[in-house]
């Protein structure tokens, strides 16, 4: 059988610190057959230039440049001059394991699926390590389970990396431009398209967590569409998974939390977003059955409606406590 060619697209916006040990992570893929797509969206910091310099060691590497558009438009640029038969994403400042791409083809032949997803080890600026497969097991997962598992992220979550996707499965699909929090707006939409998705236990995707990420930054007002997008995809999930709907109210619970809590934690809130604070809180409250009667919400999803009923800032000390020890 032909060695299908492979995409890896990795979208670049001011990491200089970190683009030598994630290009390097690409030169020692095992998989033969690759091409490496390199979107600068329009860095500050001399990591255009570096990538630039970069390609010159190996042929496989495309560097192309364009103006600052967000993650969004370098990963749809990505896609778009992808000749690859699949497509999978690498953030810029994160690494894959020499075999990672290897092994995420190996499930879709394994299995003969569309798209494959491994697990993933974060490592955070302190040195800790979390293996986010520890827990499961390699399996074949139907449309509904994988989406089920996606949205209570078991072994793992929403995210455009980790995931290997046949080229077709974007003919239709793109990130919304503009936004953050782009992949709650997509991956659903590429799972649905699935009859089957293999998941891989082992953690071939290095995802390092840093202080100064996007999904760490503090309270913004683009940060409202973690909700904005979390309610559509529920409610195009509602349309042809109905038996998600406890699933889909826990996630639609666990935005707000994640909102509420950066909005708790900014210094300064405007009235307008003082305003959306309290109908978050309001909604949260009015919902909270989607939790306490929910047999997949964890004991840390019942902490933290508890604590809220009694009063936001019991709710904010409670998911401070948390996150220390998360």
């Amino acid at each position: 059988m032909e060695t299908p060619l492979i995409s890896v697209i990795v979208p670049v916006y001011n990491v200089l610190p970190y683009l030598e040990d994630c290009l390097d992570s690409l030169l020692r893929q095992n998989y033969p057959k690759l091409e490496f797509i390199i979107v600068d969206d329009g860095a500050t910091d001399g990591s255009g230039v570096f990538c630039d310099d970069f390609a010159k060691k190996d042929p496989r590497m495309k560097v192309i440049h364009q103006e600052n558009g967000g993650l969004s438009a370098a990963r749809n640029r990505g896609v778009a001059e992808a000749t690859g038969n699949y497509i999978t994403f690498l953030d810029a400042d994160d690494q894959l394991t020499p075999d990672c791409v290897k092994y995420l083809h190996s499930l879709i032949v394994k299995y003969k699926s569309k798209m494959s997803i491994c697990a993933i080890r974060e490592q955070t600026e302190k040195g800790k390590e979390i293996d986010y497969g520890r827990d499961y097991s390699e399996c074949n997962m139907s449309t509904e389970e994988a989406l089920g598992r996606m949205l209570r992220e078991e072994g793992f979550n929403v995210s455009a990396y980790a995931k290997l996707y046949r080229r077709d499965l974007w003919d239709d699909v793109r990130f919304p431009d503009g936004a953050i929090h782009e992949d709650l707006a997509t991956t659903y939409k590429l799972l649905s398209k699935c009859p089957n998705v293999p998941y891989g236990n082992e953690a071939k995707y290095i995802y390092k967590k840093r202080s100064d990420s996007i999904s760490s930054a503090e309270f913004s007002t683009d940060k409202l569409s973690i909700i904005t997008f979390t309610d559509e995809m529920c409610d195009d999930l509602e349309k042809n998974f109905p038996y998600l709907a406890t699933t889909l109210d826990l996630r639609r619970m666990h935005a707000r939390f994640s909102v509420l809590w950066m909005m708790l934690s900014a210094k300064n809130l405007t009235p307008e977003e003082e305003k959306v604070e309290q109908e978050i809180i309001k909604s949260l409250k009015e919902n909270k059955k989607s939790i306490t009667k929910n047999h997949h919400a964890t004991l840390r999803d019942k902490i933290a409606i508890w604590t809220l009923l009694i009063h936001k800032n019991c709710f904010k000390l409670a998911w401070k406590i948390y996150k220390l020890f998360k």
